[in-house]
């Protein structure tokens, strides 16, 4: 299990996205890590590393 400090290192950067494809509006943030890319669904109105890392851990997003 990772913990939450060591997740927050592995984020090297984050995009917002708001809308999909067929331009639809959604509120998702995509995350680079070292060997992955996490997509997490949740307001987009503040965004921070700690919170992304909060996000990914609850939702049980990250897994070894």
């Amino acid at each position: 299990m990772i913990t939450l400090k060591q997740l927050k290192e592995e984020i090297l950067t984050y995009d917002i996205i708001n809308f999909d494809a067929e331009g639809n509006p959604i509120e998702c943030v995509e995350v680079t890590l070292a060997d992955r890319v996490i997509d997490v669904y949740m307001d987009t109105r503040e965004v921070n590393i700690g919170i992304l890392a909060r996000k990914i851990l609850e939702q049980g997003l990250y897994e070894k």
